[in-house]
């Protein structure tokens, strides 16, 4: 048998607190307990709980403090939030599920409806968490594959461009499609290998360490942007960013680069069919966050296919109409899930596509988390 999923009761009534955690306790479950929201955050430096069942109303720190607090900590995205109240109180329950609360409960506890709520949950937060371990093996599969596929591939195309000089040096006449059929196996050798190189970067993305501060989001863009468009000089390709003041960005300056690499490079390669390419970022600050759209006057493509788009090796388009791997959207939603945030895609054929990306709000003096009131549990 596995280890028994752990709960932390937050709850100010020691009375709640005992009748919870007596019918958690007999079916089996680990019960960690914090009678305020200062003394959860002090157990939680030191436990990591499968679930956290949270009163709202408590007098330090309320329970949408602390939820709010915790959904800005990427350690505690996958811990699953259950509010407890002592009414049904609709507008306390929209609030809080906006905060990233999974489910509520009424008090006083119902043994039956507790043990249901709890158990789906925690099933849940089970099968995410074994979802993250098999994409963590798949990652380690495609890093082993890439660096193994990188050396045969690369001696494929020397020995390839070895053949062409030695025949190109004989005086001796060739079948006219000799050349053609070596120059078609040199460029197949290049774009696999820059597939490879791509599933590489794609590997690393779980490996990498996600250290995030407060970024100039449209200094980035901006520097971006012009290394990118400074590859097809003959194009016209303008660049509009949010006239207001643009909000810094919080996150990893290598990722979020990455990132902005992909995204902008899709938009400027999407839009060659345009006299004038059009790429307009703005962005948005919200209570819980900021949003970030990046949109632009491309060839566009059918929402019907979106289910495809962050898959590895998926592309929308014919094969050879538009180069590229088919990884960057997949990079792209990986980095935003290694941020706590969210990455869509609105688009329509011939109407170009509009790439929004919610980020969390810097934590700013919320990031210390040392605090007294230790509890025993």
């Amino acid at each position: 048998m596995g280890q028994p999923a752990v709960i932390l009761i937050v709850d100010d009534s020691p009375e709640q607190i005992y009748a919870a955690g007596t019918i958690l306790t007999t079916h089996g479950y680990r019960v960690l307990v914090a009678s305020s929201g200062k003394a959860a955050l002090s157990v939680l430096e030191k436990e990591l709980p499968d679930l956290i069942l949270l009163d709202i109303h408590m007098k330090d720190m309320d329970g949408f403090s602390l939820c709010s607090r915790l959904r800005q900590n990427i350690t505690y995205q996958d811990t699953a939030i259950i509010f407890m109240t002592v009414a049904q109180d609709r507008e306390s329950l929209e609030k809080g599920f906006q905060l990233g609360a999974q489910d509520y409960i009424i008090k006083p506890c119902h043994e039956s409806e507790l043990l249901a709520r709890i158990g789906t949950h925690v099933r849940i937060v089970s099968q995410s968490r074994e979802l993250k371990a098999a994409y963590r093996e798949l990652d380690q599969f495609c890093h082993s594959v890439s660096h193994d596929l990188k050396s045969p591939l690369q001696v494929i195309k020397q020995l390839t461009l070895l053949l062409k000089e030695e025949l190109t040096s004989l005086s001796l006449p060739l079948p006219e499609d000799i050349m053609p059929v070596l120059g078609r196996l040199e460029r197949k050798c290049e774009s696999t290998e820059t597939m490879v190189s791509r599933l590489l970067e794609f590997s690393q993305m779980t490996s990498l360490d996600c250290c995030p501060e407060s970024v100039n989001g449209a200094v980035l863009i901006r520097s971006i942007f012009d290394e990118l468009s400074a590859l097809e000089p003959e194009r016209r390709i303008t660049l509009q960013l949010s006239p207001q003041p643009f909000p810094p960005l919080w996150g990893d300056p290598t990722l979020l680069t990455l990132l902005f690499q992909n995204i902008l490079g899709n938009a400027i390669k999407f839009t060659r069919i345009r006299k004038e390419a059009q790429i307009c970022v703005t962005a948005r600050p919200l209570e819980e966050g900021l949003i970030l759209t990046i949109q632009d006057n491309g060839i566009g493509f059918d929402m019907a296919l979106a289910d495809k788009l962050f898959h590895v090796f998926e592309r929308l388009h014919r094969a050879g109409e538009y180069e590229g791997s088919g990884v960057g959207l997949a990079i792209v939603k990986r980095i935003m899930e290694r941020h706590g945030g969210t990455v869509s895609i609105e688009s329509q054929p011939g109407n170009g596509t509009t790439v929004s990306l919610c980020f969390l709000p810097a934590p700013g003096n919320t990031k210390n988390r040392t605090l007294p009131d230790k509890i025993r549990h």
